[in-house]
């Protein structure tokens, strides 16, 4: 009888040589060995080391304004790039329910979707699309406030290979904060973290490292003033950090937005005004002590008059070709006259791509609403990561 590689080598090697295949490789693999099945679905430990050792891979999703998530690919080679719509990701839950569960924000953790709505707020969605590993959680109703809730993702580590995950809940012109335990599945209240001013809070967050970081608004300035702050899931502490601008006046922009590159880096859009140039910037280094950060400027483009990239607009960076590839929803207003009265006629999600040559290729992505979502471009990284469950369970799968 013919022995199998996990029969002649060590169990250690096999782990070691397998933390270092691409995620949705190992999920074509669970067919061939029953070891390896049970490796894949049921060891938390594993699935945090592939995470931390394998080789990333980065699928750029697109939210749409119909509340559909759709995989696309981006071709940068040649003198015309262009993007690829694949099949659409769909909830598992939603193909079994007559009722569909309408996204309209999603945000990236860690190989995890965290999906929620306004219209059905009383829940959020926790999703694997690798896996399809689900977890619905009930949102708590703390605040008299109903609209204009977010949510973001995080983890800290409890030891090396066993991470924790939390939930952070706020509000738009809001000074109170909620966060959500995986593990005592419960929520609760956390104090002031930002202080006494009137703060907005941007609906693009993102995830690095298991520590969420976001764009804050004084909504009292004109054009208004930003804070990039990080909330750290350990110390459940928001901290300011430095932008590439340090003065307050200097920090008042037309346009901002953030993003991540690689799980690795942040990247911030920041246009001065409108006759600005739109600069991006990476970091170098974040020093997580002392939250010390130096900046690169990666691009300045000239996108002037059209399009515009305004507050919360998405974007990534393929920092190697320097190209930015935005995400937006561009209406058109038609009528007018000598009262100049004007109404929406359609609205389309449009995604821009632009390189250091400042040549804009515009793409539309099929939508035709009047009503919907704001579209957002996010980089998905397909991993085995579980979901943690109430108690430290794991749900195990087929």
């Amino acid at each position: 009888m013919e022995m199998t590689i996990s029969e002649l080598l060590p169990k250690d090697l096999v782990e070691e040589i397998l933390c270092r295949v691409p995620a949705t490789s190992l999920k074509r693999l669970r067919s061939t060995c029953k070891a390896w099945n049970c490796l894949f679905k049921n060891d938390r430990r594993f699935a945090s080391k592939h995470f931390d050792k394998s080789a990333k891979q980065f699928l750029p999703l697109l939210l749409r304004t119909d509340y559909r998530i759709f995989p696309i690919s981006v071709n940068l080679h040649g003198n015309s790039p262009s993007l690829e719509f694949k099949s659409e990701l769909i909830e598992p839950d939603s193909k079994n329910s007559a009722v569909r569960f309408e996204i309209t924000r999603v945000f990236h953790c860690d190989g995890l979707l965290l999906c929620s709505s306004q219209i059905d707020a009383s829940r959020v969605l926790v999703w694997n699309p690798l896996t399809g590993e689900t977890r619905w959680i009930r949102t708590g109703d703390f605040h008299k406030e109903k609209e204009g809730r977010s949510y973001d993702l995080g983890y800290y580590h409890k030891s090396s290979c066993n991470k924790s995950y939390k939930m952070l809940s706020y509000y738009r012109r809001s000074i109170y904060f909620e966060i959500y335990d995986f593990n005592s599945d419960s929520w609760r209240i956390l104090d002031d973290m930002i202080g006494d001013v009137s703060f907005g809070y941007s609906e693009l967050s993102v995830s690095l490292k298991g520590n969420t970081y976001w764009l804050a608004r004084d909504v009292n300035g004109t054009p208004r003033a930003i804070s990039l702050l990080k909330f750290d899931f350990s110390t459940e502490k928001s901290v300011p950090v430095p932008l590439p601008y340090q003065s307050l006046q200097s920090r008042r922009f037309e346009a901002s937005s953030l993003s991540v590159i690689r799980e690795e880096k942040l990247s911030v859009l920041l246009q001065r005004d409108r006759s600005s140039k739109t600069e991006i910037w990476v970091t170098n280094k974040i020093d997580d002590t002392t939250n010390a950060v130096s900046w690169s400027k990666v691009l300045a483009l000239d996108l002037s008059p059209d399009p515009q990239i305004w507050y919360d607009a998405s974007f990534l960076l393929e920092e190697e070709k320097k190209v930015v590839i935005s995400c937006d929803r561009c209406e058109r207003l038609i009528g007018g006259g000598d009262n100049d009265s004007r109404y929406l006629d359609k609205a389309k999600d449009m995604v821009y791509i632009v390189g250091e040559d400042n040549v804009v290729t515009q793409v539309e992505c099929g939508v035709d609403e009047m009503e919907g979502c704001w579209p957002v471009i996010l980089n998905y990284v397909p991993s085995l990561v579980q979901i943690q469950r109430a108690g430290g369970k794991r749900k195990r799968g087929d």
